[in-house]
């Protein structure tokens, strides 16, 4: 086989070697391998929030067993139950919303939205049953995938495009060109039942105690 050689003596590439198909099949497989890459990210981190909702849907009645047979209380601490539990997992906020604190921990950052993102609905059961239904807005951070599952269930359909403005690490809103990212809306539901009565139900203290 002969080699050619250019004017000083060079080997000169023929353009069949190797290195030409390598470089396009990259350029074919990258897409695909970073997408898939992304999106096992991103499903995974949905399924962290998904059971997150669900745990705060169940220390929502949970916080209501304690109350009095009283739905606006009920309301009042499974709301409060449900933020506490969805703080870690929310992201954004507008202006005017702080983000909460843990006592002895410090600042969630980008929890500020969790009040407006968190809905809670609590039913009373009958007599001894608590009925929690907590509603999640969760963003989908991760680029590329995030806005193809937020445009695969298809917000435009109940006309609401769950797009919320990014803050920066100061708190500003800014432009209105700012990232946003598209929301998926998950909802849980928890019913527990009261194993006990409240001492006034029970007729305690007793008379002569």
């Amino acid at each position: 086989m002969s080699i050619k050689h250019d004017t000083y003596g060079f080997v000169k590439n023929s353009g069949r070697g190797p290195a030409g198909s390598v470089m396009l099949e990259f350029v074919l497989a990258f897409p695909v391998i970073l997408t898939l890459i992304l999106a096992c990210m991103q499903f995974a981190h949905m399924w962290t929030a998904r059971q997150m909702v669900r745990y705060a849907a169940f220390c929502a009645a949970r916080a209501a067993l304690v109350c009095e047979n009283d739905v606006r209380r009920y309301q009042s601490v499974g709301q409060q139950a449900a933020e506490q539990v969805c703080a870690w997992i929310v992201l954004g906020k507008n202006a005017g919303e702080q983000d909460k604190q843990v006592p002895g921990w410090g600042v969630i950052p980008g929890s500020g939205a969790v009040k407006r993102k968190t809905k809670v609905k609590m039913e009373q059961i009958g007599r001894w049953n608590v009925k929690a239904t907590v509603t999640h807005d969760f963003a989908l951070v991760f680029p590329l995938v995030g806005p193809m599952i937020g445009w695969g269930t298809d917000p435009w359909a109940r006309s609401q495009r769950y797009l919320e403005q990014h803050a920066d690490a100061t708190g500003n809103i800014g432009a209105g060109d700012m990232v946003k990212w598209p929301h998926v809306r998950f909802t849980e539901t928890a019913v527990l039942t009261k194993p006990y009565v409240t001492l006034p139900k029970m007729g305690l203290p007793a008379k002569g105690w």
